[in-house]
């Protein structure tokens, strides 16, 4: 028991200051978990249809400290979404983290994952927000909950994005899967697979795309826990665990590297953030600038990547994050276009490969190639009259 107290201890999130405003909802339906709602709402309360996004802290934190080590809610204000956050109680958990490790808590229909769901029927019944577009996220083993969520109800999230977090049922009890979060355990793609489907038998369609972010040096959730994770969400999406896309240094951050896997019909369906010197925290980017944000702490860690900013372009909620053009090009290919949205007084600076021709300038907004023989990385980098740096999302060309 004292090694379990430890566990819980090392997964404590710092309490954070609350300095974010939540509004409180009671009664929002059955909530066979008892848990507490908190939302945020964007500052155009009158915008239609807006996403939801479901922001679910880590142990010893609240709804308020988790809105406030995080960002989402000026990210919410600035892009026009719904941020929902549940909370814990302490008769539930004395250390408030979520009961990820609890069968009676995680499985379909019951207990925490229940109340959730409840949560988020009362959003999307009571404001103007779209069914298509919920989201979920989390920390530790608020991370570990989202990954319940998206397995007790995957028609209902669109996408998740899991912060040192492991796969659905690690273990079958708390020891197993508090044990697991520390030393790893190791199943078959087809087994992690396997308990999902038995939460959801009936489920044909499309399984939400899965964000994985893990600290290399991570000390309380092994690593190795992501990879299980990996290998669970590639399955469900009936891929392999090969990495169709691999990035280092990505968005000029030098510790972090993505891994992209796709499917079938070339959609990225799980990406996974592997951060180099980073132990159990979020990977932050303190400054002024739109992309930058976060605050440096225990449990977040400068790395010059504002996480929570680019998993709300991982979502789709921050536009114009992708390069416009093609991703796949004979060799030779002339007048092959690549552009971005054009912005008031700023500058473009395209970065392609050596052997590719510019057909006339390289620092608008848009480029015109004659492309080489080989494969390669087409990106571009604004830069704002406030000197801020704009990265989007590079596009990797295959050569047929």
């Amino acid at each position: 028991m004292r090694q379990l107290v430890f566990i819980f201890f090392i997964l404590t999130f710092a309490s954070q200051a609350q300095k974010d405003t939540l509004t409180s909802v009671l009664g929002f339906g059955p909530n066979p978990g008892n848990l507490s709602l908190f939302y945020h709402a964007p500052k155009n309360a009158s915008l239609k249809n807006c996403p939801i996004v479901v922001v679910l802290h880590g142990c010893g934190q609240t709804a308020n400290g988790a809105a406030e080590l995080t960002g989402w809610n000026n990210l919410a204000d600035q892009y026009g979404f719904y941020v929902l956050y549940p909370q814990q109680h302490f008769p539930n958990n004395p250390q408030h983290c979520f009961n990820w490790f609890k069968k009676n808590e995680i499985e379909r229909g019951n207990g925490e994952c229940e109340s959730i769901r409840q949560m988020v029927d009362y959003m999307l019944k009571n404001f103007s927000t779209d069914p298509k577009q919920v989201f979920v996220t989390g920390l530790s083993a608020g991370a570990a909950m989202s990954v319940v969520m998206i397995a007790t109800q995957p028609g209902m999230f669109k996408a998740a994005a899991i912060f040192a977090g492991g796969p659905y049922k690690p273990g079958e009890n708390i020891f197993s899967s508090s044990g697991s979060m520390v030393w790893g355990v190791n199943k078959t793609p087809e087994q992690w697979r396997e308990l999902v489907w038995q939460q959801n038998p009936a489920f044909k369609d499309k399984y939400p795309k899965v964000i994985v972010f893990h600290g290399k040096n991570d000390p309380v959730v092994n690593i190795n826990n992501a990879k299980e994770l990996v290998e669970q969400w590639t399955a469900l999406h009936k891929t392999d665990t090969i990495a169709d896309e691999t990035i280092e240094g990505y968005l000029n951050a030098k510790d972090v590297t993505r891994l992209a896997y796709k499917n079938k019909e070339e959609e990225e369906v799980v990406v996974f953030y592997k951060i180099s010197d980073m132990g159990h925290a979020i990977p932050v980017g303190p400054g002024y600038c739109d992309n930058q944000g976060g605050r440096k702490a225990v449990f977040a860690t400068d790395k010059n990547f504002y996480s929570t900013y680019y998993t709300a372009c991982e979502f789709g909620l921050i536009p114009n994050w992708k390069i416009n053009g093609p991703d796949q090009l004979v060799a030779g290919e002339k007048n092959v276009l690549y552009s971005v949205q054009q912005k008031p007084d700023y500058i473009y600076e395209w970065q392609i490969p050596k052997d590719a021709e510019v057909l006339g300038s390289k620092t608008s907004n848009e480029v015109k190639l004659n492309w080489g023989s080989q494969a390669g990385s087409v990106n571009v980098i604004e830069t704002g009259a406030n000197t801020c740096k704009y990265y989007h999302q590079p596009i990797q060309v295959k050569v047929k």
